[in-house]
């Protein structure tokens, strides 16, 4: 009987030292975002950037949750994951779930990482919201080791506005699609121009007079949004411009 209770003993610590062993760093690259996106589009999004790291001197099955609060969120935001394995369709809230799909684990060899990317929706809607992506280590779905979480606080508003002052001024972007340089019609008004990608993440911003053209070649290929401004730093327009080359 005392070896038999030794035995357990043992193989309790044994467990417990390897939990103590099981851990990952979590990298966001921001914790607060106050971003903007073309609200007018009903399939804009925006993106919270994350990695996970296996610190672990072994390998490790994670399950990522997503959690929402429904108070304090606008109710209309959607939201999906992509980790290194997939882009999970928009309300799937979880890696793991029993009895039903998706059913894949993020598997980190020692030093290894994974993306864990968080992309809102906000269909035609602005607002704040406070996700959370909890992880934790599934080797055994019946006892799960809490990994830590990243939290983020969000909020997104309307790049621009129809209603916004000079926005039926007739101002053009060109040439639309650009492969590096662009400029703007002229007009006394602009002062300076921002670029912002289809995240809401600020490229470039350049001061502007009549005749002065932009280099946005250091920017990969897509689609982006020029914000045109005035002395006062307001916006008066924003455009639609692609970017194409070899970029």
């Amino acid at each position: 009987m005392k070896k038999l209770l030794l035995a357990v003993f043992n193989l309790c610590l044994v467990v417990g030292i390897a939990k103590a062993q099981v851990s990952i760093e979590i990298h966001q690259h921001e914790t607060t975002y106050n971003m903007q996106t073309d609200l007018a589009d009903e399939y804009s999004e925006v993106v919270a950037h994350a990695v996970i790291e296996n610190t672990s001197a072994q390998a490790i099955k994670v399950r990522w949750q997503l959690e929402v609060p429904t108070t304090d969120c606008v109710s209309d935001w959607r939201y999906a994951v992509c980790d290194k394995n997939n882009c999970y369709s928009f309300g799937t809230v979880s890696n793991i779930n029993p009895g039903s799909n998706p059913n894949v684990t993020v598997d980190l060899a020692p030093g290894d990482s994974s993306i864990i990317d968080l992309h809102i929706r906000p269909t035609l809607v602005a607002g704040c919201c406070s996700p959370t992506i909890r992880f934790s280590e599934i080797t055994s779905l019946s006892n799960p080791i809490d990994l830590g979480s990243a939290g983020y606080e969000v909020c997104i508003s309307q790049l621009s506005s129809t209603n916004e002052p000079g926005s039926g001024l007739n101002i053009e972007v060109y040439p639309n699609p650009t492969t590096g340089q662009f400029n703007i019609t002229d007009n006394p008004l602009v002062k300076e121009i921002a670029v912002y990608n289809t995240m809401g993440q600020k490229m470039c911003q350049y001061p502007h007079a009549n005749g002065k053209a932009h280099d946005i070649s250091h920017v990969a290929n897509g689609l982006y949004f020029v914000n045109l401004l005035d002395e006062n730093g307001q916006p008066l327009k924003t455009v639609r411009m692609t970017k194409e080359g070899n970029r």
